[in-house]
């Protein structure tokens, strides 16, 4: 069996690329997180089409609570589009900003619905966007879901839990 001058080439170039590529392992973690939260500010506008059809933003604040112990503080920014009888969709972005200082920033979509008591729920995924202080470089998604705990005449801050699960990558 005669070797082609090209396929020596070829595997010496082959091993020559991978002695130069750098290696490096990185591990894939996963926090759990209930978040905890209730409406700073919002404004609801009516869509005009139908009675209960609404868009609007909303910010809200609260606390995260995860799954190694840590908490953090709990923000989010909004914007939906909603009808009250059938859901609708929601859109933004949340930040944890954690005791030294590091933050985890998130952009997330979400489908909304009503339980069986009418109470307002979520589902949805989330991207992390960045992070800093120890958590520079992350990289990762979250799966959600939540919902309002009680009725707005109960809770006229329509407090909210949320359980998360974050998948993750830190440099």
């Amino acid at each position: 069996m005669k070797i082609s001058k090209l396929s020596i080439v070829m595997t010496i170039w082959v091993g020559i690329l991978w002695l130069c590529t750098p290696v490096w392992a990185e591990t894939q973690h996963s926090l759990q997180v209930e978040a905890t939260s209730y409406i700073i500010s919002s404004q609801w506008l009516p869509a005009g089409d139908e009675a209960g059809h609404a868009i609007g933003m909303a910010k809200r604040e609260g606390e995260g609570v995860f799954s190694n112990g840590e908490t953090a503080k709990y923000a989010t920014v909004s914007t939906f589009d909603s009808r009250r009888t059938t859901g609708g969709i929601a859109q933004g972005y949340s930040t944890f900003t954690f005791v030294d200082g590091s933050q985890i920033i998130f952009s997330w979509k979400s489908e909304i619905g009503r339980t069986q008591d009418g109470l307002p729920y979520n589902q949805g995924h989330g991207t992390i966007l960045k992070g800093t202080g120890r958590f520079e470089g992350i990289r990762g998604i979250s799966d959600f879901s939540g919902q309002q705990l009680k009725p707005a005449a109960d809770d006229p801050k329509l407090t909210t839990g949320q359980k998360a699960t974050i998948t993750y990558i830190l440099p």
